[in-house]
């Protein structure tokens, strides 16, 4: 019996539009490319999302990686970092449904603390759950082991009756060592329809 729910937040509760937004800088074909390889695809952004990386430290990363692209580099650190992250329409209804319907309700999630603090609005959902697991703030990232038994011992979380939901594969494989019954999210609709299968009804 599924007691407890587990969300992952990126593209599950809020859209990461990092495409979208450097589109919106006006970076297409190759610069795009070399945008995107040089921050999201880069091993720097794990890195970040640990939380051992100041802002300007991650700045001269991204510079160091397109210095071409220095201008759009301070551009997208000083003015555009917020744009990075959307909630998505059914975030809050689906946070709300959880908790009313009495499962305790956590979050677990790689997220950097710039990210973090600038989205303030996007992710006022974080308030209304029981805890959350951010990695910046334990200097943790999934899908190492770690992050999920500081989860389970911090909240006395019981994986065989909880359900932990990610889009990220490698991340549901690495609950599951765990005993976590998992949901691989593509879509909200498909979700919900694995989550019935279990019992839970949101």
């Amino acid at each position: 019996m599924i007691k407890t729910i587990v969300f992952d937040m990126g593209n599950v509760l809020v859209h990461f539009r990092w495409r979208e937004l450097y589109h919106e800088m006006g970076l297409y074909g190759e610069r795009f490319d070399r945008m995107a390889a040089a921050t999201v695809y880069d091993p720097v952004w794990n890195e970040i999302d640990r939380g051992g990386i100041s802002d300007d430290e991650m700045l001269a990363a991204f510079i160091k990686n397109a210095p071409e692209l220095e201008e759009e580099m301070k551009d997208l650190m000083y003015n555009r970092f917020s744009g990075y992250l959307k909630k998505f329409d059914y975030t809050d209804a689906w946070i709300d449904a959880a908790v009313s319907a009495g499962y305790r309700t956590y979050i677990l999630s790689n997220f950097s603390r710039k990210a973090f603090e600038v989205s303030a609005k996007e992710l006022d959902y974080v308030s209304k759950v029981d805890g959350a697991v951010i990695s910046y703030r334990i200097g943790m990232i999934k899908p190492e082991p770690e992050i999920y038994r500081y989860l389970i011992d911090t909240y006395d979380v019981i994986p065989e009756e909880a359900v932990f939901i990610d889009d990220n594969e490698d991340n549901i494989e690495a609950a599951k060592q765990f005993g976590f019954n998992t949901v691989l999210f593509c879509d909200k609709a498909s979700a919900d329809e694995e989550l019935s299968r279990m019992g839970v009804v949101l």
